[in-house]
């Protein structure tokens, strides 16, 4: 099941030794805000697994104000449109290929088809033939805050309890008890070393980014992890 944001509230709860979760709205707002500030600082450290998702809603107009990213997108994975892979290069690279098809001279192994990201658009270099292609982003999403009891977070259930820690944490250096937060912040630290670990095994690397597709393992510019 997916953990929503009245089981975070009554899971801290216990662990500061009350009977369940508050009722009164200040208290739930605060500790809705050192969730998110545990989930956010989780989501931050890297590109995660979880994060992984797949956006289909842009299609081949001949735009050239560019194509609007997914709200939620944190950092680009791969542009494929027609089974063709798009090369991501910095804005301030864009127009050395503009007008052009960007070909290198042998073996470089460049391809020769670009994008780049401008103001919450991206660009197409050259611009395509407006024939309606789907654009397949593969992309890993930003986190949302937690604000109500049915927000839900995109972490497995089993990692959590990180989150839960960290805010148990807050609350006691908000009353200036120190060293109680020492113990949940420990276990945070554990349990996202956990997480960690759990990545490095999925293949996905120290930085949170690996080749999804063979044609990726040459030329490609995705960005930096």
């Amino acid at each position: 099941m997916a953990f929503q944001g009245v089981d975070f509230q009554t899971h801290l709860a216990y662990r500061l030794g009350e009977s369940g979760a508050p009722s009164d709205s200040t208290t739930k707002m605060q500790r809705y805000v050192w969730l998110t500030q545990g989930y956010f600082k989780i989501a931050r450290k890297r590109n995660w697994w979880w994060q992984e998702a797949t956006d289909t809603s842009n299609t081949n107009t001949g735009s050239t104000t560019g194509y609007p990213e997914p709200t939620n997108l944190k950092d680009f994975i791969e542009l494929k449109i027609n089974n063709i892979y798009y090369d991501l290069v910095p804005y301030n690279d864009n127009r050395i290929f503009t007008n052009t098809l960007g070909v290198v001279t042998l073996p470089s192994l460049r391809r020769s088809f670009k994008f780049y990201r401008f103001s919450g658009n991206y660009y197409l270099i050259p611009t395509d033939g407006a024939d309606g292609s789907v654009h397949t982003i593969k992309y890993w999403k930003r986190p949302s805050q937690i604000l109500l009891d049915t927000d839900t977070v995109m972490m497995p259930d089993s990692y959590v309890e990180a989150i839960e820690a960290y805010a148990e944490a807050q609350y006691w250096m908000s009353i200036s008890q120190q060293a109680k937060a020492q113990v949940p912040l420990q276990v945070f630290d554990e349990i996202v070393a956990e997480m960690i670990n759990e990545q490095s095994r999925r293949g996905w690397g120290s930085q949170g980014y690996s080749i999804h597709d063979p044609e990726q393992a040459y030329g490609q510019t995705v960005g930096s992890y």
